[in-house]
């Protein structure tokens, strides 16, 4: 008896687990009918194994292992393979002779069979369908027993060692069979896991690259394209990385939504897609329209790709891949530059209305003060001698200014020349110092005793020079203050710090300060220091600016110094 419990055992495990390597069972594969049809054959097949195993001295009970594949049919399949195992298995008696079929049998697999069906679809939870389908089986075989005439041999120990052996394979093959599904179902997590993008559900880089070589190497004629999602970095700066992966989700949709025939599709990168599809007729009106109309209006994201086809372009797959990368950033570089030089264009229009409105506010407050000591002199028989210096005052004012915003805006050319910067300062010295003295301020000058050599415009130098000076100069009460300039070597440049030690610039005056016609001088225009700006760049240099308010301010140009070869 021990014996033939452990063959049916070892028999019946074995069925089951070749029975979970050939089904990867889930709810959902089970709604289907094919599914249900081939694992209630198989079950159907391994029961009736067993009852041809064991038709010969089988005794009492040990030819109801039998009942456990349909069971177990119930349990880890449906209603349907539970019926559909114990309907092959009944036919399968009656056609083959050999197996062993008689009354006895057939009513235990009818009832099990029709029985577990019910359970499994009837019990809510899956503990209760279990310990029915457990009692099933125990009370069909210990049933047979008594038809087989068990209790008048005296045997209800037998039949009762062989319903509990029943039970506890029940419940081993049970657990064996969902642990294996589970640790299965670990095992598909994880190869999607690795292979897939969390985010979008796409293939990852390392899979597509893994899965695209073979798919060249078939020699098939495909279109590879290399989709970028422009913007994306200011986007997450602007509006957080929850609108960035809501945007790349929605992406990633639409890519499977308007490519169904794609042979792969992935995230190559951060916000790059990939997509490989059979080459199609109609591929440049294709991929205009899906991926520069459709795909851009539906995400409201500018998109940039570049694509290729195998082999016709290139045969070689690295090659191939990396003409496709080649193409994308090629039309990113371009998408870049189109949309630099809008924007260069905006910036340029926004700079002639600045200019243009501020010149007009200049403009306007001479004319008005002209305007209303003409209207005055009417009353006084047009006699405008009282008023004459007055008038004539905002008239050179309108034409100084008028000087200035040509000098400003007129691009003029640069013909510089061999000169020291030690030269254009003195020079620039010579033409304030008596300036420097009426106003009662001290001069300090600090000069390299070697030639800083520049090429240089001195006269236009020499009033950048000026201007600063003089800027130090009116920044200073008069009496008391001291004006300090020196010139050093730094690097590849020579320098010219220009510090007063008047009142200082405020954080807010200073960030406006190169702007044109902005000026804290009730009688200044605003264009010198944007013209001197301008006429230091022009030099290849630059000028700055630091201050702190009751200390007083330092303007520091930068020249750059000529080579040696220059200077020989």
């Amino acid at each position: 008896m021990v014996r033939e419990l452990v063959v049916n055992a070892s028999l019946l495990i074995s069925g089951l687990y070749i029975g979970s390597l050939l089904f990867r069972l889930t709810p959902q594969s089970m709604a289907s009918w094919r599914t249900s049809m081939s694992f209630g054959l198989y079950y159907g097949v391994v029961a009736a194994a067993l009852l041809a195993f064991n038709q010969e001295g089988a005794g009492d009970g040990s030819r109801s292992f039998h009942l456990v594949p349909v069971a177990i049919a119930a349990l880890h399949g449906s209603p349907r393979a539970a019926a559909i195992a114990a309907g092959f298995q009944l036919l399968l008696g009656w056609a083959l002779p050999g197996v062993g079929l008689d009354a006895r049998v057939a009513l235990e697999t009818a009832v099990v069979g029709l029985g577990a069906a019910a359970i499994a679809a009837v019990a809510k939870r899956r503990a209760s369908a279990w310990a029915w389908t457990a009692t099933l089986v125990a009370g069909s075989q210990l049933v047979g027993a008594v038809l087989d005439g068990a209790p008048r041999e005296g045997r209800w120990w037998e039949a009762v060692v062989f319903a509990s052996g029943i039970l506890l394979v029940l419940w081993g093959a049970d657990s064996f069979i969902r642990k294996e599904r589970e640790r299965k179902a670990l095992m598909t997590e994880y190869t999607y896991l690795t292979q897939h993008d969390l985010l979008t559900g796409l293939l990852n880089f390392q899979t597509f690259q893994a899965r695209l070589q073979p798919l060249l190497a078939e020699g098939n004629r495909v279109c590879f394209i290399l989709i970028d999602c422009d913007d994306v970095k200011s986007l997450n700066t602007e509006q957080g990385f929850h609108t960035v992966d809501g945007t790349l989700r929605n992406v990633a949709n639409l890519l499977r939504a308007y490519f169904p025939d794609a042979l792969l599709m992935g995230r190559y990168g951060s916000d790059e897609f990939a997509v490989v599809f059979p080459m199609p007729d109609d591929l440049p009106a294709r991929l205009e329209k899906t991926l520069e109309t459709q795909i851009q209006e539906l995400s409201d994201i500018q998109l940039s790709y570049g694509y290729a086809v195998y082999p016709d372009e290139a045969k070689d797959p690295s090659a191939f891949i990396a003409l496709v990368q080649r193409r994308m950033l090629e039309t990113k570089r371009r998408l870049w530059l189109e949309r630099e030089a809008h924007w260069l264009h905006n910036e340029r229009l926004m700079a002639v209305g600045e200019l243009a409105a501020g010149m007009a506010h200049e403009i306007r407050n001479p004319l008005t003060t002209v305007k209303g000591f003409l209207q005055v002199s009417k009353q006084n028989g047009y006699n405008v001698s009282e008023y004459y210096d007055i008038i004539m005052h905002e008239i050179k004012r309108m034409s100084d200014l008028t000087v200035e915003f040509l000098q400003f805006s007129k691009p003029s050319a640069h013909r510089p020349s061999l000169i020291s910067i030690q030269e254009c300062v003195q020079a620039a010295v010579q033409l304030t110092e008596s300036e420097i003295t009426r106003n009662g301020h001290q001069l300090q000058l600090q000069a390299e005793e070697m030639p800083l050599m520049a090429l240089l415009e001195k006269d236009k130098i020499i009033q950048v020079l000026v201007n600063v000076v003089r800027n130090g100069i009116e920044a200073m009460e008069e009496g008391g203050g001291t004006l300090a300039i020196a010139v050093y070597p730094r690097g590849e440049f020579g320098l010219v710090d220009v510090t007063d030690t008047g009142g200082g610039i405020t954080d807010e005056h200073l960030m406006r300060l190169f702007q044109p016609f902005f000026s804290t001088k009730s009688k200044g225009t605003g264009l010198g220091l944007s013209i001197s700006q301008k006429l230091i760049n022009e030099h290849g240099g630059y000028i700055s600016v630091r201050s702190k308010v009751g200390i007083g301010t330092t303007f520091t140009i930068r020249l750059p110094l000529a080579d040696r070869d220059a200077t020989a």
